[in-house]
């Protein structure tokens, strides 16, 4: 599935002495191992994953929702095993895009805040699948998820070599979000549309990484962040030198490729005309080419400064842990959600806090260790979700907007790669939250 990352370094003019036939080819054999490895992690984890939403639906078992939550006609349709297997991915959003996929925007209300790149994907697929949109999501997103993590191993072998390359894979595959790379999401696609952006960017392909970076934005609307990071490089190339961030890692040569031209700057306009598309479409059949932030305000998010809702999801964490001093964790372990008189808001915000600081620290990983472009791609698109904050969750879903910000898994496996212990000690913690993210996610908690 994953065996482009196997594949050799490409030979990048960097205007050091050729390097030895003995050395080059050490390093082939070192970068093929890790590409073999990573490969093996990447589907080793989807693997696991799926072996725990099926034991799931067989112990815990699956709630019993509200009827807006679900949608019987296209995304219950199953029996027997397979509905175990494959319906569990198809929960909370995964309902909202087989609907669109299904029956357009019009025939449910609030549905614009998806966009749509992901559900025409499903579309198309469900179309040669027997209308099965649970089996197409899984066939888009999984489809998804090897090509981003190809691309992600190239793209970090280039910058720092094999074994981050390696540890990229691996950190970004079992964060405790990641299980969303096989749902019925359009992360997988996000990821992969950055990834390419990125890419071909780095080679001068600017053609290739405006669209690239328009399907990005086709696809949820902070791919519109992509300019920034894409004008950097394009910067860098046009002068000769990398731009050097305060703190960050001493200027190096310019990125690869011939100088572009400044016409070629043109192309990056493709990014944020992303937009066009959808919202032609949201005035041509609802009057409102806004209709996608208006509607936020059906999940009680609302337009925020980053810093207020920062400082709000701190507050609201220090309630969490308010709240865990007086129940203790044995009260989670034993009630049965939602029940009990648990108050999942207070442990939600908790745990939305600590995946926010996670994402601090691996920002600052980045900052110290990757090129410029990288690390303001991280920082833009780690404040855009912060940009709508809800009133009850100030950080709702931010750890699961963190798994398609590729950088910091990339500068997180920079600073870990030599500490051994401290490796292993990241993915066993963040292994055990995914498991549980998987079964609280499987069971529709």
């Amino acid at each position: 599935m994953l065996a482009g990352m196997s594949t050799h370094s490409e030979e990048v003019p960097t205007g050091r002495p050729p390097e030895p036939p003995a050395a080059r080819d050490a390093r082939a054999a070192a970068g093929l191992g890790a590409g073999h490895r990573a490969a093996a992690a990447a589907a080793g984890s989807r693997v696991l994953l799926a072996l725990v939403a099926v034991l799931t639906t067989y112990t815990v078992g699956v709630r019993v929702r509200a009827v807006w939550l679900r949608d019987p006609a296209h995304a219950e349709v199953l029996g027997g095993f397979l509905k175990r297997v494959l319906e569990p991915w198809a929960h909370w959003d995964g309902v909202w895009f087989i609907r669109i996929a299904a029956d357009g925007y019009g025939a449910h209300a609030d549905s614009q805040a998806f966009f749509p790149l992901y559900p025409l994907l499903l579309r198309g697929v469900a179309a040669v699948t027997g209308h099965s949109y649970v089996f197409a999501g899984l066939v888009v997103s999984l489809a998804c998820y090897a090509g981003a993590m190809v691309v992600l191993f190239k793209l970090a072998r280039a910058l720092l070599g094999p074994r981050v390359a390696l540890w990229s894979v691996v950190f970004i595959s079992v964060f405790p979000t990641a299980l969303f790379f096989q749902a019925v999401y359009s992360e997988s696609l996000f990821l992969l549309l950055t990834l390419l952006s990125f890419w071909w960017a780095g080679r001068g392909r600017w053609a290739l990484a405006g669209l690239a970076g328009l399907l990005a934005v086709l696809t949820r609307s902070s791919g519109v962040v992509l300019v920034l990071p894409l004008a950097v490089i394009w910067w860098e190339q046009r002068r000769g030198g990398a731009v050097r961030l305060p703190g960050g890692p001493a200027a190096g040569p310019a990125p690869p490729g011939r100088r572009p031209s400044r016409f070629s700057a043109a192309w990056l306009l493709l990014v944020p005309l992303g937009l066009a598309p959808y919202m032609s479409y949201l005035w041509w059949a609802f009057g409102d080419p806004l209709l996608f932030g208006a509607v936020q305000a059906f999940w009680g998010r609302e337009l925020t400064l980053p810093p207020i809702a920062v400082w709000r999801g701190t507050m609201a964490a220090a309630g969490g842990v308010r709240w865990l001093a007086a129940h203790g964790l044995g009260f989670i372990l034993s009630t049965r959600l939602p029940s009990g008189g648990l108050d999942s808001d207070a442990v939600a915000n908790l745990l939305e806090f600590c995946g926010f600081a996670a994402a601090v620290a691996m920002l600052v990983a980045c900052w110290r260790r990757l090129p410029a472009a990288y690390t303001l791609y991280a920082l833009a698109a780690l404040l855009f979700p912060l940009l709508y904050s809800a009133a009850a969750r100030p950080l709702y879903s931010l750890p699961r907007f963190v798994i398609v910000v590729f950088p910091l898994f990339v500068g997180a496996a920079a600073v870990l790669v030599p500490h051994l212990v401290w490796r292993w000690v990241v993915v066993g913690v963040m292994g055990v939250l995914l498991v549980a993210s998987t079964v609280l996610f499987a069971s529709f908690i």
